[in-house]
C-alpha cells in the first residue's frame, strides 16, 4: 500500500506556550489518527518556512535523547506532512490574528460610538 498526502488530513491546537507553539494530529484515510506532532519555536530560520520554527514527530526521551515514535519510511513523504502540518499551523494562527484584529477594531468602533453619545448627552 502507497500512502500519498492526499490520503492525510491534519488537525492543529494552537497553544499559548512559550515552547510549544501547536500541537497537530496527523489523520490517516480518516481512520487512524497519530497524536503528538508539534510545532515549536526554534532558535534558527526554517530554511522552506522562513521562520523560527521546528515541526518534530511523536517522541520520548530515552535519557538524554528523543526518539521518534512515528518514523516515515519515505523522506519525501515526511517533508510532505510537515508542509502540511506547517500550512495548517500558518492558517490556524493566521485566522487567530485576524479574528483578534476584527475584535480590535470593532472594540474601537464602539468606543469612538460611545464617546458620540456621551457628546451628544453631555453638550
Amino acid at each position: 500500500m502507497t500512502i500519498n498526502i492526499n490520503d492525510i488530513n491534519i488537525k492543529i491546537k494552537l497553544l499559548s506556550s512559550d515552547t510549544i507553539l501547536a500541537q497537530a494530529t496527523v489523520i490517516l484515510f480518516d481512520e487512524w489518527e497519530e497524536h503528538g506532532w508539534k510545532v515549536l519555536k526554534s532558535n534558527k530560520i526554517h530554511q522552506t518556512y522562513n521562520e523560527e520554527v521546528w515541526i518534530q514527530a511523536p517522541s520520548f526521551k530515552n535519557g538524554a535523547v528523543w526518539k521518534e515514535i512515528i518514523f516515515i519510511n519515505n523522506s519525501q513523504l515526511f517533508i510532505e506532512v510537515q508542509n502540511k502540518i506547517y500550512d495548517a499551523f500558518k492558517y490556524a494562527r493566521d485566522k487567530k490574528e485576524a479574528l483578534s484584529n476584527q475584535d480590535n477594531q470593532e472594540s474601537e468602533i464602539n468606543e469612538k460610538e460611545v464617546d458620540k453619545i456621551y457628546e451628544a448627552l453631555n453638550p
